[in-house]
């Protein structure tokens, strides 16, 4: 098959749905299908990568993301015409810019993926997307990346939503293979992986369960991989002294996963899945994350969850996650055994047959006229 798959956020720009877009398309193309990746862009795009416009920042969501607000539908159009394609995968189609273009004018049948979950969304925000939800009659497939995610579209889409979750690939975050954990005496290692400065993501959290440890004459180093602080969350860091790594490679990332001791995810809430969770796992890494929905589905029990916001609670389970060596071996064995079972090879063969079932409902319609 020919495949568009089409996201509303900035290609240039790591982030969770890019790396599913992009993840997804290297899978499908194993099992031996065309695919281009389509998005807003503010600077270069990665290979296999078509920019349809600029990106400007959004609030939405307990989040800051880059959408391209701005871009022309014409180059969505214009790709779409060009590329001929079987099928055309929108992801977040509520978002506005070139997924929300190209559900409008796409002539190939549409699958829509929806990511984004929320526990507490506001009612203008529902109403919002209420509002916005007429184009979605245009998806002759939905998918929902968790149950979360599925409860949150289900305000939106009435059709069918199947549950396909996001996926990882195994062979570039893989365990190290013996390499040597924790010796007695060193500073517990503890990685986080995500954009720190935003609040949802519940980094200040993390910040004071590991004031909680040195308060107990625990030595911990602090990793952070990822972007978006503040001046103010900069000062806040100061007594902890967290090792700020910038956004990394694949390669780099998944080092640090392998030498990391425990690896935290501590969100507040409005995760849709989580997938540096699942690369952490893959990589052998035991993880301690927030207990909330995207989360909990996410792990299915190989991970160590812990109420959200509280860090007592979180300071406890990093230690124990560190230091019970039984606890550490059941969640590395399973950890690696739920990266399996959702490895990309897997998923995108799930994601293909939702294209083939797309295809075979006939519900292509004409573009719309511009």
């Amino acid at each position: 098959m020919r495949v568009c798959i089409v996201t509303p956020y900035d290609l240039s720009c790591d982030g969770g749905v890019n790396r599913h877009a992009t993840s997804l398309a290297r899978a499908l193309a194993a099992l031996g299908h065309h695919v281009r990746v389509a998005g807003p862009a503010s600077g270069a795009v990665p290979e296999g990568c078509d920019a349809l416009g600029s990106a400007v920042p959004v609030a939405a969501n307990g989040s800051v993301a880059r959408v391209g607000l701005l871009a022309p539908e014409r180059r969505t159009r214009d790709l779409l015409a060009a590329g001929r394609f079987d099928v055309v995968h929108v992801h977040e189609p509520l978002v506005p810019g070139p997924a929300r273009h190209a559900l409008r004018v796409a002539a190939a049948p549409v699958v829509a993926t929806f990511h984004c979950a929320a526990e507490d969304e506001p009612l203008l925000q529902r109403a919002i997307r209420l509002a916005g939800a007429a184009p979605l009659a245009r998806v002759a497939f939905a998918i929902a990346v968790s149950r979360a995610a599925k409860r949150f579209a289900r305000a939106v889409h009435r059709g069918r939503i199947a549950v396909v979750p996001n996926g990882v690939d195994t062979a570039r975050f893989a365990p190290a293979g013996g390499s040597p954990r924790r010796l007695p005496g060193a500073p517990l290692r503890l990685l986080f992986v995500g954009r720190f400065g935003e609040p949802r993501k519940g980094f200040r959290v993390l910040l004071d369960a590991v004031a909680l440890l040195r308060r107990r004459g625990i030595a911990v180093a602090l990793r952070v991989a990822g972007d978006g602080g503040s001046a103010a969350l900069a000062r806040r860091c100061a007594a902890v002294a967290p090792a700020f790594l910038g956004r990394l490679s694949d390669a780099a990332l998944a080092a640090e996963y392998r030498a990391a001791d425990v690896f935290c995810a501590p969100s507040l809430g409005r995760e849709g899945f989580g997938l540096v969770l699942l690369e952490a796992m893959a990589s052998g890494c035991p993880a301690v994350a927030s207990d909330i929905p995207g989360y909990a589905e996410a792990a299915r029990g190989a991970a160590l969850l812990v109420p959200p916001g509280d860090a007592d609670a979180l300071a406890d389970a990093l230690v124990r996650a560190a230091e019970d060596r039984v606890l550490r071996a059941r969640l590395v064995a399973a950890g690696c055994a739920r990266a399996e079972a959702l490895s990309w090879s897997r998923i995108a063969g799930r994601v293909a047959a939702a294209y083939r079932a797309a295809g075979a409902a006939g519900a292509a319609r004409p573009a719309t006229a511009a």
